[in-house]
């Protein structure tokens, strides 16, 4: 169960796109902390998370670890994987790419983002009228 309220925001599983799947709004700096509650908020769309891929900070890789009871492989990043996305693997491949808003960015200015990661592309044809 989590411990407190995740600041994420998931674009919906219908649209496709080739940036990310949505964003998550960590409350400070040591990612470590909140890596269960967001393990938990992401269960309804991954399963059961497998995996974490990110660039860890200097904070967090000092406590880089989870409850062992969750199981989870902490990994760095991908080779092309961003500094500033964390990517979570489910079971069977799936991934959720998510964009990692700084922590101590105005709520305004983190909204903001938030909601623009997660809009839909405008389409090929639509762009191109």
């Amino acid at each position: 169960m989590p411990t407190r309220t995740v600041r994420l925001l998931l674009r919906d599983p219908d649209d496709h796109s080739t940036g990310v799947d949505g964003a998550w709004w960590p409350r400070g700096g040591n990612l470590t902390v909140e890596l269960h509650d967001l393990v938990c908020a992401l269960t309804h769309r991954l399963g059961r998370t497998e995996r974490i891929a990110l660039d860890w900070n200097a904070l967090s890789i000092s406590q880089r670890s989870i409850d062992p009871p969750d199981g989870i492989d902490l990994v760095g990043p991908a080779p092309d994987q961003p500094r500033n996305q964390i990517h979570v693997f489910g079971r069977h491949g799936t991934c959720l790419r998510l964009l990692i808003i700084e922590p101590m960015l105005d709520a305004d200015r983190a909204y903001e983002d938030m909601h623009e990661s997660v809009t839909p592309e405008p389409n090929s044809l639509e762009h191109h009228r």
